[in-house]
């Protein structure tokens, strides 16, 4: 089979099915997509809520809860430990399937009655409400899409992370703070795209340093600053020099390390021990394109957020040991021959058009099942009836399509959506999301950010009363809090770093950590030095020095 060229139906701009793309769909048994990659990507991103949180009462025990939905949102919702019981019963909600009424109708009218799972934790959570998406954590708050972590903070996408702070993709890492794609780390603060580097600051793609600063593309360094070797006598003399006090001082060199690493070279992508692949941030990969944020992904494409999947495609979060899924957003543990789902896991097998449901297999259009079989629209069947009756709800003209956005839960702005692919407004309501409007606050302000002290040196437990303002006062489009104020777990934190009060909320501070990072996109250009075209996420307009792996590796080896 060839590659065909197709118009998007959403953005209108053609995109190219591969032939490789023709033998998964057919291998899939499911028709082409007709719209392009990114706007897939976006579309799953949206149904993602991850950084909302509320304080509402479970709608099964009445108890106050922190929750994924507000208040006042017009859903059933209820706690994890109601949701997980047996006081309600999912199959309660099934009915007949209607061949004369569409299928999303009959879908949502589903979804809209069967009670939501409030909020999105799995195994031990101990100390950690304040999580969503999460997974066996202890002693932790504000942390997301995160795994096996403890006293950790701020952070999203961690995953075996201890005593760390404000942190995006940080892995097997302990004492990191403000570090960007960083694994295997210890005590490593203001650094980016670093694996098992230690006792260091503001490092840009270096690899097992320990006792460096201001650094780029160093292996296996001790005692550098910016760049320049030194013995240990001599950097210990010198960094007292360069280590940042204040936050003012923290700025100047962030400012100097941007001057700096822009006359170094860049890889075209950032992965370790990956063969045959195209994207970004990937570990362990193999034949994977178009990927993103992937550890052990074999055999995938367009993909944001894998772990440990094979055979894929089309898929956002999670992963874990899952194969043949298609389509999906949220889908882990243990999954197989999955399509057109969202936020289901454990041992979910041969599912179509499902939410929320675990521990089951041969499902069509159902929502909140657990431990079942033969079911759609959440009405039990015999194998025999199940197989018939989905072969002639398969044969209608929405197959193939995913959920409509009027079914989405959360507003573009208060998904991933919109922290990857940020838009305006008046662009999402135009492309049909919703948005959800910012309420006033009214927080009782006691510090301004202004007047947040410049040094941690001196800053006593009197600071934990306060009401810090954020220095964006809800002016920016980062779902800013306005306020914030510090715990006592940031204030040991901060001083036992040596780390300035931030003048930031915590999603502004995530924000600001977004955007050190290239888009989830990828463009064609020509390596620096050799010239042979690359895929790369840096666009041709931009100002780095770009290096094909091959160049690359040869240079800072």
């Amino acid at each position: 089979m060839q590659a065909e060229t197709k118009q998007c139906q959403n953005c209108k701009k053609d995109f190219i099915i591969e032939p490789d793309d023709f033998a998964f769909y057919e291998k899939m048994k499911v028709p082409a997509p007709k719209w392009c990659p990114e706007c897939r990507l976006v579309k799953r991103l949206a149904w993602r809520g991850e950084r909302s949180l509320f304080k509402r009462k479970c709608n099964l025990c009445g108890k106050d809860k922190i929750l994924l939905y507000s208040p006042d949102s017009p859903y059933t919702v209820y706690c994890k430990d109601c949701w997980y019981s047996d006081k309600w019963d999912s199959e309660s909600y099934g009915r007949d399937y209607n061949f004369s009424k569409p299928f999303f109708e009959q879908f949502k009218e589903l979804f809209l009655k069967v009670p939501r799972m409030g909020i999105i934790q799995q195994g031990n959570v101990v100390n950690s409400d304040y999580t969503n998406r999460a997974s066996d954590n202890k002693d932790c708050y504000l942390i997301f899409a995160a795994n096996k972590n403890e006293n950790c903070s701020y952070g999203t996408s961690l995953w075996g992370a201890k005593d760390s702070l404000d942190n995006y993709n940080l892995r097997s890492s302990e004492l990191c703070f403000e570090c960007v794609d960083c694994f295997g780390c210890n005590r490593l603060m203001y650094s980016r795209e670093c694996n098992t580097c230690s006792n260091s600051s503001f490092l840009l793609n270096c690899r097992n340093c320990t006792d460096c600063f201001g650094c780029v593309n160093l292996r296996n360094k001790n005692y550098c600053i910016f760049n320049e070797q030194f013995t240990k006598e001599d950097y210990k003399n010198q960094i007292e020099k360069f280590l940042p006090k204040t936050r003012g001082e923290v700025e100047s060199i962030i400012k100097k390390m941007a001057g700096f690493s822009a006359k170094h070279i860049v890889p075209w992508m950032v992965e370790n021990h990956s063969a045959d692949v195209s994207g970004n941030w990937l570990e362990e990969c193999k034949n994977t394109k178009a990927a993103f944020n992937c550890e052990r992904a074999e055999d995938g494409k367009y993909l944001f957020g894998i772990t440990d999947g094979k055979d894929v495609m089309d898929y956002t979060y999670w992963g874990q040991f899952s194969e043949l899924i298609y389509e999906c957003s949220s889908i882990g543990r243990q999954c197989s021959q999955v399509f057109f789902s969202n936020e289901c896991w454990d041992q979910l097998i041969r599912a179509q058009y499902c939410v929320n449901c675990h521990s089951s297999s041969d499902l069509f259009g159902c929502v909140g099942l657990r431990k079942k079989q033969y079911c759609i629209l959440n009405k039990q069947y015999t194998k025999e009836e199940y197989e018939k009756l989905v072969a002639q709800i398969k044969e209608q003209p929405f197959y193939g399509s995913t959920f409509p956005l009027d079914m989405y839960a959360f507003a573009y702005n208060e998904t991933i959506a919109q922290e990857l692919f940020p838009i305006s407004k008046e662009e999402a309501l135009k492309q049909g999301y919703r948005w959800a409007n910012s309420e006033a606050k009214n927080h009782n302000i006691t510090l301004k950010a202004e007047n947040v002290p410049e040094s941690i040196g001196g800053v006593g437990d009197e600071i934990l009363k306060e009401v810090i303002g954020c220095a964006h006062a809800g002016k920016c489009n980062h779902q800013c809090t306005e306020a914030f104020k510090v715990t006592p777990s940031d204030l040991n934190f901060y001083k036992r770093m040596g780390i300035p009060i931030p003048q930031l909320c915590p999603n502004c501070r995530h924000f600001a950590r977004l955007s050190q990072r290239t888009p989830i996109k990828l463009w064609h250009r020509k390596c620096a030095k050799c010239g042979k075209e690359i895929e790369t996420s840096y666009a041709p307009d931009r100002p780095e020095i770009v290096y094909c792996k091959q160049c690359y590796n040869l240079e800072v080896a």
